[in-house]
């Protein structure tokens, strides 16, 4: 007799060996122990030299030991909280679950009604976010994009500003410094009812990004130190270019991103043992023909496979990407590299996949592209749940009552399943040729066009509360007030 027994649990894909997997879990500790990283923050290479790791001038290495003990205290299971208390929109970190969003430095986006490509302003962070609350396969909000209409010192802050108010679902913040980290906290925390409840249900995630090859730059670090001091859940994510600014193998830009990674996770479990903390990255090639990152190659979402392969056996949730197109326009390039990314990401089971909706190499943002990886990831979703087995899923009953030559459609077992067995697209088109002809013939375009208007016109989030929205108005008052008095 079996109890408890669950025959198929989903889809999913695997590209190393356990051996190959050692392989590289040892590659990273070599390099963390031997060669080390240049860590710009003088405060946190004393906390590190205390807890046992060399320093030598701004180079700091780490003894195995101190990693594999900061792998240990860091948690692979845990959850980010609606703001609102919605359980829908609750993120349940853990094995196999993957989540998707948007990403925040997009210098310029599509125009939500002219289409046209332009710098990206404060007045569109409100449009990501709400779309986002409203798109029922978009997991987390970002800005999709860098705001260009403030002083350059407080674009991040404007970008939570505008998108806490208008979703419920959690954020990953980044932040300049952490003067706005602090703000952006404080926001947080006046709609949770105060530190220690925000640390209970944490709304947030704070992203920080060190430099490659192997630089822990001063920013980064800082942001890093004041999120763990605040217990705010962490990513750490460096964005390495194969054959750029990391080796050009696969095997290389993992070792070399995962050591990048890894020093901020030891600093952070110093810091604060326990600290939610995703593995980073935002892995791809560079493109030797045009010089740029390739945001739609195929190595991007071949090497995110690996490193999250590589997380998931250290123990840790990983940052991903996907969804995201080199193409410069909303056509059929964009489609097929955004969907085989969030395919692959669904298929690895990346924790937080994001840059879904980015387009043109990482250079704009667009709602249409984001809704139509929303369908994407939807798709995805449903071939890795799989095929589940049981006595009533075999239907071996059904089909003995069924006979040959019949149908099924007045089948109790029919109407029991039909609803939770398929996927009903949102965007894909099922007519045949003329119901779809007398319908208007719009393409896949048209129709993410028209449902993004429409999810835009009729979608609200739920209201923060009204002292929040004052604490909103300090510190951007705050913020501005502080940069005026650097001119």
């Amino acid at each position: 007799m079996r109890t408890n027994y669950r025959a198929n649990s989903g889809v999913r894909f695997n590209m190393f060996s356990d051996d190959q997997l050692e392989e590289l879990f040892n590659g990273v500790l070599h390099l963390l122990e031997y060669t080390g990283l240049d860590v710009k923050h003088e405060e946190a290479r004393e906390i590190l030299k205390k807890a046992g790791a060399w320093v030598d001038g701004e180079r700091v290495r780490l003894p195995s030991y101190m990693v594999k003990d900061a792998l240990s205290k860091a948690p692979r299971s845990f959850t980010l909280w609606a703001r609102d208390g919605n359980p829908k929109h609750n993120i349940h970190i853990g094995p196999g679950r993957a989540h998707f969003g948007p990403g925040p430095t997009c210098t310029h986006f599509v125009d939500a009604e002219t289409l046209e490509r332009r710098p990206y302003t404060k007045a569109d962070v409100p449009l990501v976010a709400r779309l986002v609350d409203a798109l029922p396969n978009i997991d987390f909000c970002e800005s999709l994009g860098t705001v260009d209409d403030v002083h350059f010192d407080l674009g991040a802050l404007y970008e939570f500003a505008g998108m806490f108010p208008n979703t419920s679902k959690p954020i990953v913040a980044w932040s300049y410094d952490k003067f706005d980290s602090a703000a952006i906290h404080e926001i947080a925390v006046a709609e949770a009812g105060g530190q220690q409840a925000f640390e209970q249900r944490p709304t947030y995630v704070h992203y920080c990004e060190p430099l490659s090859p192997l630089v822990s730059t001063f920013e980064a670090i800082d942001k890093l130190i004041f999120a763990a001091t605040h217990r705010v859940p962490l990513v750490f994510t460096p964005c390495p270019i194969a054959g750029g600014t990391a080796p050009i193998t696969g095997a290389g830009i993992i070792t070399m991103g995962a050591a990048e990674s890894w020093m901020g996770l030891v600093l952070a479990q110093t810091l604060q043992p326990g600290l939610p903390f995703f593995m980073g990255g935002v892995f791809s090639a560079m493109d030797m023909n045009t010089m740029i990152l390739a945001y739609g190659a195929p190595e991007l979402p071949l090497y995110m496979a690996g490193l999250t392969e590589l997380a998931h056996y250290a123990g840790l949730p990983l940052w991903q990407t996907g969804g995201c197109t080199d193409s410069k326009v909303f056509d059929g390039q964009a489609m097929i590299e955004g969907a085989s990314s969030v395919f692959f990401s669904a298929l690895t089971g990346g924790d937080l996949c994001h840059d879904v909706g980015y387009t043109e190499s990482a250079m704009t943002g667009s709602l249409f592209q984001l809704c139509a990886m929303d369908e994407a990831i939807g798709y995805a979703r449903r071939i890795t749940r799989g095929i589940e087995v049981n006595d009533d899923t075999l239907a071996v009953e059904v089909i003995n009552k069924v006979g040959p030559n019949n149908h099924y459609l007045r089948e109790p077992h029919t109407r029991r399943y039909y609803k939770s067995e398929y996927f009903y697209p949102k965007l894909l088109d099922r007519q045949d040729f003329e119901n779809w002809e007398s319908s208007g013939s719009l393409t896949m375009k048209d129709r993410t066009i028209a449902r993004v208007h429409d999810l835009l016109a009729a979608h609200k989030a739920s209201p923060i509360k009204p002292e929040t929205q004052k604490v909103i108005e300090k510190v951007l008052a705050e913020a501005e007030a502080r940069v005026k008095d650097k001119v």
